[in-house]
């Protein structure tokens, strides 16, 4: 069984680590010094484990990437499923009503657009309340916010107290929606991740790891709708590729 290496980044790092993105690309980070029999090694025992999560990632972003907006397709909307129907209207391109959306077949050629638009619009609704809602309610103020295009990163707070998201945050169920917020909000107080961030989090909403593991478990969400077909991550380190390192593993 072939185990193909998208990408193999070696920096000072002291241990080799594998990760399977959303588009499912095998990565793997090892130490500069790490022989290409080790690497395969610890491949070797992870094979199961990168294969299934790739397999799993490729079809949820395969999926999620090529939408078609015909009749009975499903779009997402606070985290369901929402059947489309085509209908004649020339006025309005996108309804949504009782759970379905109402393509206007006038519009079929900039659906994509239509949609994004849409969503755009209820995601700067949905997380204005939500962020004035949870600013009052344990006095963090924050200066404004901005709905971004981002397919890589859900929000994120500026030491100015910009609060950023997603569009997609829409796309998510209500309470990771309010998540998002909360984990936003608490970096005005704490701009890290540190041990009394985590604890103004858990003032603030109890039951967020539930929330947490959600997003984490749901990743592909973020890349709905993106228009390219995806790449292999940034990475600041610096990448050396051995001539002895192989990109593909007979396992």
């Amino acid at each position: 069984m072939s185990l193909k290496i998208d990408q193999i980044i070696r920096s000072d790092r002291k241990t080799i680590s594998a990760e399977v993105t959303i588009e499912g690309y095998i990565i793997v980070r090892a130490p500069l010094n790490a022989a290409s029999e080790m690497i395969e090694d610890f491949l070797n025992e992870k094979k199961f484990y990168l294969l299934r999560n790739q397999q799993i990632n490729k079809t949820k972003y395969l999926n999620d990437l090529h939408k078609k907006y015909e009749e009975g397709e499903n779009f997402l909307y606070l985290g369901k499923e929402r059947p489309l129907k085509i209908v004649v209207n020339k006025s309005i391109p996108l309804k949504y009503e009782n759970g379905t959306f109402y393509l206007s077949n006038a519009f079929l050629k900039l659906a994509n657009k239509v949609f994004v638009d849409w969503y755009k619009e209820r995601a700067a609704e949905k997380l204005s309340e939500l962020c004035l809602r949870y600013s009052k309610l344990f006095n963090i103020s924050y200066e404004r916010i901005l709905i971004k295009e981002s397919h890589s990163q859900w929000g994120s707070c500026s030491g100015k107290g910009i609060l950023s998201f997603s569009w997609r945050a829409i796309l998510v169920p209500h309470e990771v929606i309010s998540y998002l917020v909360v984990h936003e909000l608490a970096h005005i107080i704490h701009p890290n991740h540190s041990k009394d961030y985590w604890t103004q989090v858990e003032v603030m909403m109890p039951e967020y790891m539930k929330y947490d593991n959600w997003i984490n478990n749901n990743s592909h969400i973020i890349q709905m709708f993106k228009n390219d077909v995806g790449s292999l991550p940034k990475n600041n380190n610096k990448i050396i590729l051995d001539k002895n390192d192989q990109l593909e593993f007979e396992l």
